[in-house]
């Protein structure tokens, strides 16, 4: 289960999720990282779609472990638009998970200048409301607690 973390009133834009990627923050509430994999050719696939990209099958949702490995980053500095403007400096990277796909979020509770590949992470999310919210990672509990 992902820590859910409840910051209070939500101030950023209002994310409106399509019929596609709805469970997907949905879960995220529950404590849940949640990708899609097809009954029928066994592919995991994320970003959600209506359809399994491999073969056409209906893809079902599948809980992870909330677990995985930076593959790459990049440290956003400067932003135009808020509230990233406030945010910055922050770690945007593509996360690999065990499970087979990639995510890109955002690396939180770390020193940005600390961030390497290969960095253990794992989901968390941060409640938008009481029925969505938005997963992100921070270094892995062996990493925070100097293991």
């Amino acid at each position: 289960m992902l820590e859910v973390i409840d910051n209070g009133p939500w101030d950023r834009s209002l994310l409106e999720p399509g019929p596609v990627d709805r469970e997907y923050f949905e879960a995220a509430a529950q404590g849940k990282l949640v990708i899609q994999q097809c009954p029928v050719c066994a592919y995991t696939q994320f970003p959600p779609k209506m359809l399994c990209v491999s073969c056409g099958g209906d893809p079902q949702w599948i809980e992870t472990s909330g677990t995985g490995e930076i593959y790459t980053f990049t440290i956003v500095r400067r932003h135009g638009v808020e509230p990233f403007a406030t945010l910055a400096p922050f770690v945007l990277a593509m996360i690999d998970i065990p499970e087979g796909v990639r995510f890109m979020g955002n690396v939180t509770n770390i020193d940005v200048e600390t961030v390497h590949v290969g960095l253990a992470v794992e989901a968390y999310s941060l409640r938008i409301d009481e029925n969505m919210a938005l997963p992100l990672w921070r270094p892995s509990e062996s990493y925070r607690s100097g293991a």
